[in-house]
């Protein structure tokens, strides 16, 4: 079992997607914290940015190219349009033009992680067994035996109904880390 999944490390956590509130850290749609402007690479955009499950002084954010055509063809590791960065907290900054279009300027909140799923759909999942949309090996073969393991799932299924545009096609994002440098990466993304 733990060559299909990876080394299960963390105890698994659930996060919902919530109307927003500035005075939580995690947020998805809107502008990306002020202090990843300069990292982000020419042609993507913000899809969302949350506190770290196992370090509460990082955050996590994720940035996806804004070319639909390449995030179709590269949406598997190891060449996946998807890229993740760790950083210190900061306040959304005001550059709207790192906003993903498919977001329509609306932004929502990451509630707190808690160790039950709560509502009826899951949004965010860490650790534990990921709920693959589809079960093919593929998806997560290189990653494996690149020495990585599942981290964290992001299900568009746990959106605010009726709120956003898919990104991915009312699919899932995976995210997996490395068992030596604990880098966190985009693994893979896959839609029904």
């Amino acid at each position: 079992f733990k060559r299909i999944v990876g080394r299960l490390s963390m105890t698994p956590l659930y996060a919902q997607c919530i109307p927003y509130n500035e005075s939580i850290k995690g947020h998805i749609g809107g502008n990306p914290p002020i202090n990843i402007e300069t990292e982000i690479p020419e042609g993507y955009a913000f899809y969302a940015t949350l506190v770290h499950p196992e370090k509460e002084d990082k955050m996590l954010s994720i940035l996806v190219t804004k070319d639909i055509e390449k995030l179709v063809d590269n949406s598997i590791y190891p060449n996946i349009d998807i890229k993740v960065i760790e950083h210190k907290y900061a306040p959304m900054s005001v550059h709207s033009e790192y906003r993903l279009e498919n977001f329509n300027n609306t932004i929502f909140s990451i509630g707190g992680y808690t160790e039950k799923q709560e509502g009826k759909f899951l949004f965010i999942k860490a650790g534990g067994v990921p709920r693959y949309i589809q079960q093919n090996e593929f998806y997560y073969k290189q990653l494996l035996e690149d020495n990585y393991s599942f981290f964290l799932m992001i299900d568009e299924e746990g959106y605010i109904e009726g709120v956003f545009d898919d990104v991915f096609n009312f699919g899932a994002l995976y995210l997996y880390k490395h068992n030596d440098t604990k880098e966190i990466i985009a693994g893979f993304w896959q839609c029904s």
